[in-house]
């Protein structure tokens, strides 16, 4: 699993894709012993070349004809499915991520971002200077989470790679599409690292070769932590469409806050490192939630909402449930003060469902019925 986050990824998706072969076994992996063996084994015992009396049919163009391909074949398949639609507009300091519908030949903004000012990062190194009192508290989970956010994201329910083959591999695809996202809206804003502004935060990690806005761990665990919790909840027969915020949210022990949590933890940890401000938190889980609204819409579960997200003039920490009620303003003496850095527009938007996509979300949801009280 070498690449769960976008920002530890430059090794790219390593093992996992491999070409050369997906198995351990010897004849895979090309050794010239191996190659010898099965040239030696035909030879003995093939016999006399015939013709063949039954021709067998090509396999079927149905969406279960994703069970015959590798591992590999499937995420490459369903990833390009996935972006399919996507582009991009970059404006002055802003990046919209856009959606073209083919059936009704439409386009929806999905989010749009601006990016906030140079003064507003710099009134957020504090934040950063602080937080670095938990780097020996917290460097093995920091550590991990460079390479592996999944294992976080899973530990709320029985996530296992045999067992749930179907559900890792979805939120795998989730992990991999995101990283492709927010690495294009990161080039679009531009936003230079905390390092870069003072030489006294040195960072416990190297800091990513990309930019800072959105955080890529912020924006991949929510993104992850949304559409799992959608998982669990349509294996019990419910309604899956993220919880909106309001007083009176579910207990600490739902496996909802769980999720918000642990993402929550993980985006926190990125500001601890010192390598990226609370704001980059704050960006990147708008951008996760947003996209884990768009995934779901086209796994054929529901709508979503276009969303904005305006850095300019912001101040403070990273908490989630203020990004979920929206609670974020404007300081005082910025331009519009007292104005909200995140809206979401007034309507729900539909977005073509695919049938490879919903194939394997169903598959997935048969996989979850499995856990404890789904």
């Amino acid at each position: 699993m070498a690449w769960q986050s976008g920002e530890s990824g430059e090794s790219g998706e390593s093992g996992e894709s491999g070409e050369s072969g997906e198995s351990g076994e010897s004849i895979r992996s090309g050794s010239f012993t191996a190659v010898r063996a099965m040239v030696s084994n035909r030879e003995g015992v093939v016999g006399m070349w015939e013709g063949i009396d039954d021709i067998p049919p090509n396999y079927s163009t149905k969406p279960t004809s994703l069970d015959l391909w590798s591992t590999w074949v499937r995420l490459r398949t369903l990833h390009s499915e996935m972006v399919s639609g996507i582009h991009y507009d970059d404006g002055v300091d802003s990046v919209a991520v856009r959606y073209w519908e083919r059936k009704d030949k439409s386009e929806h903004t999905l989010v749009h971002m601006f990016r906030p000012t140079e003064s507003d990062f710099v009134l957020q190194l504090d934040y950063v200077n602080n937080y670095a009192a938990l780097r020996m508290e917290r460097g093995g989970e920091i550590m991990t989470e460079m390479t592996d956010i999944l294992s976080f994201i899973g530990s709320v329910g029985f996530l296992h790679p045999d067992r749930m083959k179907r559900t890792y591999e979805l939120l795998k695809l989730v992990l991999h599409v995101t990283g492709f996202i927010e690495m294009r809206v990161k080039h679009a804003l531009a936003c230079r690292r905390p390092m870069e502004y003072s030489p006294q935060i040195q960072p416990m990690i190297p800091t990513p070769g990309h930019g800072s806005l959105p955080s890529g761990h912020a924006t991949e665990s929510f993104a992850a932590a949304f559409v799992f919790h959608a998982l669990i909840k349509a294996a019990g027969g419910k309604d899956v469409s993220i919880p909106e915020y309001e007083i009176g949210m579910p207990k600490r022990n739902s496996t909802f806050i769980q999720l918000m949590r642990i993402a929550e933890r993980i985006a926190i940890n990125r500001t601890v490192a010192g390598v990226h401000f609370p704001v980059d938190s704050v960006a990147g889980m708008v951008l996760g939630r947003t996209l884990a609204e768009f995934y779901l819409a086209r796994f054929g579960l529901g709508d979503l909402r276009m969303r904005t997200f305006d850095g300019r003039g912001f101040e403070g920490d990273f908490c989630y449930e203020k990004v979920l009620s929206m609670g974020y303003l404007k300081r005082k003496g910025a331009e519009h003060e007292g104005q909200p850095i995140i809206k979401e527009g007034k309507h729900r938007q539909k977005v073509d469902k695919s049938t490879l996509l919903e194939y394997l979300w169903n598959e997935a949801v048969i996989e979850c019925r499995l856990m404890i009280n789904p």
